[in-house]
């Protein structure tokens, strides 16, 4: 999916991903890395507001801005044929 998602997004262009747990971030940050260099100054926690924060907990938004290189060249090229 990853692949997927980032072959369709234009060489500098922005990804988001929102409503994510912050405990995730690390895992998304890593399967994403080939493709995208973070904007970590564009991450950013909520909390749901009064009486949701228990039910709900944090929700994450991290931003990253997508690069290209010859390595995605070459997965999308395998993705293609398989």
């Amino acid at each position: 999916m990853v692949c997927s998602l980032c072959a369709n997004l234009a060489p500098g262009g922005l990804l988001c991903l929102s409503g994510v747990r912050p405990h995730e971030i690390g895992s998304l940050k890593e399967a994403y890395g080939t493709w995208v260099e973070w904007e970590d100054w564009m991450y950013a926690e909520a909390d749901p507001g009064v009486g949701g924060e228990a039910y709900w907990g944090t929700w994450a938004r991290l931003v990253g801005r997508r690069v290209a290189t010859p390595e995605q060249t070459a997965m999308l090229s395998e993705h293609a044929v398989s």
